[in-house]
C-alpha cells in the first residue's frame, strides 16, 4: 500500500513511544520486554522495511531518534528505557556498517531531555525534576521538539552524503559538562 501510495521511500525518521520507568528490582520480565518489543523491534521492523526499499533504490537516509540514554546512565528507574536506547545506537552502527556501501546511510540524533507530554507529566508529578536537569544543561533550558528538525533535515540531505553510523547528541552542553561543573549564566 505505500509503495503504491508513493513510489518509493527517500528518508525514514525512525521515533518511537515511551519506555516503563521503574526499579530494575521492580521491573517484571514482561514490562522489559514490553520496552525492548516498542523501542527496539518496532523500529527494526521500520529500519528492515524503509531499508529494503532504498537498498532497491541505491539511496537512502535513516535517521533513528534514541536518546543520550544509549550513552550515558540516566538513573531515576530508566534501566529499561536505556537498555532499548543502547540497543537502537548499535543497531544504528550495525545497519550503517551493512548499508552504506550499498547507498543507504543511518544515523542517530540523541538527545537529552526535549518537552513531550510523558516528561512534562513528570515534572508535574516532580517539581524539582526539571530544576535537576537544568543543573546539568549548560543552555539553561530542556530542549523542544523543533530543536531537532535542523540536524534531522541535514542527515536527510545530500549535504550529510559522508556521514553514516554517527550518534549525534543534540544535549544543550550536557555532555561537556563534567559531574562537578557550574553552570555558567548571563548575569
Amino acid at each position: 500500500q505505500l509503495d503504491r501510495a508513493f513510489g518509493r521511500i527517500d528518508i525514514l525518521g525512525n521515533v518511537a513511544g515511551d519506555g516503563i520507568l521503574g526499579p530494575a528490582e521492580e521491573l517484571t520480565l514482561e514490562q522489559v520486554q514490553q520496552v525492548l518489543q516498542n523501542l527496539v523491534v518496532g523500529r527494526f521492523c521500520a529500519c528492515q522495511e524503509a531499508g529494503r526499499r532504498m537498498l532497491a533504490a541505491g539511496k537512502g537516509s535513516i535517521i533513528n531518534i534514541g536518546s543520550l540514554a544509549s550513552i550515558t546512565a540516566l538513573g531515576r528507574g530508566h534501566v529499561a528505557y536505556s537498555m532499548a536506547m543502547g540497543a537502537v545506537a548499535q543497531m544504528t552502527r550495525e545497519l550503517s556498517t551493512e548499508w552504506s556501501g550499498r547507498g543507504v546511510r543511518v544515523n542517530a540524533i540523541l538527545p537529552a531531555q526535549v518537552i513531550n507530554p510523558g516528561l512534562t507529566q513528570r515534572m508535574q508529578e516532580d517539581p524539582n525534576l526539571e530544576a535537576t536537569f537544568l543543573r546539568g544543561i549548560p543552555t539553561g533550558r530542556l530542549g523542544r521538539p523543533d530543536d531537532i528538525k535542523g540536524l534531522a533535515v541535514f542527515l536527510a540531505s545530500d549535504a550529510s552524503a559522508w556521514i553514516t553510523g554517527a550518534l549525534i547528541p543534540m544535549d544543550g552542553g550536557n555532555l561537556a559538562m563534567n559531574a562537578g561543573g557550574t553552570v555558567g549564566r548571563k548575569q
